[in-house]
């Protein structure tokens, strides 16, 4: 029971955390998703790095879907 409370503590303690600075989480994924992206389109083979990508989403996807 204490380690639920806890849990559920640290929970909503870092919930606040995030959306007190919401426009600066949302500026710096902006940045690393438009660095990522330049990278991507600068470097020798993006398909296979897309697909990687991919493939790694698709495991976190199953991961919490199943």
């Amino acid at each position: 029971m204490m380690t639920t409370i806890l849990a559920f503590a640290i929970l909503c303690v870092s919930t606040l955390l995030v959306l007190g600075n919401l426009s600066m989480v949302a500026r710096d994924t902006f940045v690393a998703v438009t660095q990522a992206a330049g990278r991507l389109r600068h470097s020798g083979n993006p398909g296979a790095k897309l697909a990687y990508a991919a493939l790694w989403l698709l495991i976190f996807a199953l991961s919490i879907l199943l």
